[in-house]
This record gives C-alpha cells, structure tokens and sequence, in this order.
C-alpha cells in the first residue's frame, strides 16, 4: 500500500496564509508610499527641493554642518560663523582649490546655512523680493552658498563669476537663480548663489540649460 502523504495541518496553512498577505500589503503599501511620496514631497530621487511651493519645516537642520572657518579653505570668508553641509564645503574646497591653481582667487563666501528663526530675521529686514521666506530658502538646506569677490561693480563683471560659469558644474553646483529664468524659479537673477546637487545633475543642467526646478519636472 502507498502511504498516504501527511495533510497540512489547517492552522499551518492558515498561518502561511495570513503571512503572504501581510507581506503583500506592506510591499503594496511601500511602494504606493514611495510613489506617491517621491512625487509629492520636495525630493526628487536624492535631489532636495525648496521654492515657495516645496518648503522645509521650522525645525528642520540639515546634517553633518561643518564650520567653514574651521577648516581648511581656498577661499575667503565674509565672517567665521559660515557653514555648510560636509559633502557641500568638500566640494566648495575642491572647486576654489582648482580656480586658485588657474590663478582665479579671491573668492569671498558670504553667507552659507541660516536656520528657520535667522532666515526669518534676514526676510523682515529684506526689501520685497530680494529674500525668501523662511521655510523656501535654500540656504536652510546648507547645500548653497552665496559668494562675492571685491570689485566695484557686480559680480558677474568678475573673473571669479567668469569661471565659475564655467566649470562650477564640474563640481556638482549650479547657479541657482540665472537670468531670464525668474518666471521658472520664482526669483530674481543671483549670479552670486550656487547650489550643490552633485556633479552628474549639474554636468546634466549645463548641458540642457535647465533650472532646478524643469530638471526635476517642476516646470
């Protein structure tokens, strides 16, 4: 006689049953999350946005902060208390460091990371439209700079802006606000504020002529 083959028993396969379906609806779930998530929020793969529609929260500090007086430096500094996230400052060191050896200098950054409650200080004590309010600033982000060299006329007059229009990209910045885009980004011509996105989107930006915010689908 053939044996008979041993039945699982019910609670067993009620077990497996309930199982499966709780995995089902966690990796249904995550992905809708993740989805809808990405496409709703202010980041865009690892990419973080901030404009008036896609705003930080007021208690929100971004990791890793280096003080940039602190460390060694290519550049110049407006003030001791600048600072900037540790990938941002790298690659800042990078980008001056190879301006300087092509005997581009004196680059003065003026202003990097301010918290919530400064860039509110800083937005009161603005003209209208020549500073964003706090939660749409990207210098809470401490991924952005602003950055001047002494001159008697504007910056974009400069030889430091002249090469950094061309070869910021190299190190992953962007000029975040360029001329002509204001109806895009929301504000005004900056040729002094630079965003670090790193250098495979900003070698990307360059070559389309996009702004941030047509590179991530914004526009």
């Amino acid at each position: 006689m053939k044996k008979s083959k041993k039945k699982r028993a019910p609670r067993t396969v009620e077990r497996i049953s309930i199982i499966a379906i709780a995995l089902a609806v966690i990796a249904v779930s995550f992905g809708a999350g993740w989805y809808f998530g990405v496409q709703s929020t202010k980041y865009r793969g690892d990419i973080l946005l901030v404009n008036e529609s896609h705003r930080l929260s007021k208690d929100y500090v971004p990791e890793g902060l280096v003080n940039l007086y602190q460390n060694r430096h290519s550049f110049r500094l407006a003030s001791s208390d600048i600072y900037l996230t540790r990938e941002t400052y790298e690659a800042a060191e990078k980008m001056f460091h190879a301006a300087e050896e092509q005997n581009v200098n004196g680059f003065i950054i003026t202003s990097g990371y301010r918290s919530y409650d400064r860039q509110a200080e800083v937005y009161a004590e603005s003209e209208p439209g020549k500073a964003q309010q706090p939660g749409a600033s990207e210098h809470q982000t401490g991924l952005a700079f602003d950055v001047t060299a002494e001159t008697n006329s504007g910056f974009e007059s400069t030889p430091q802006y002249a090469w950094l229009s061309q070869h910021a990209h190299e190190y992953g910045f962007i000029q975040r606000y360029p001329a002509n885009k204001s109806d895009i980004t929301g504000i005004s011509y900056e040729p002094w504020h630079y965003r670090y996105v790193g250098v495979d989107a900003a070698k990307k930006m360059r070559h389309t002529g996009q702004t941030l915010e047509e590179f991530l689908g914004e526009k």
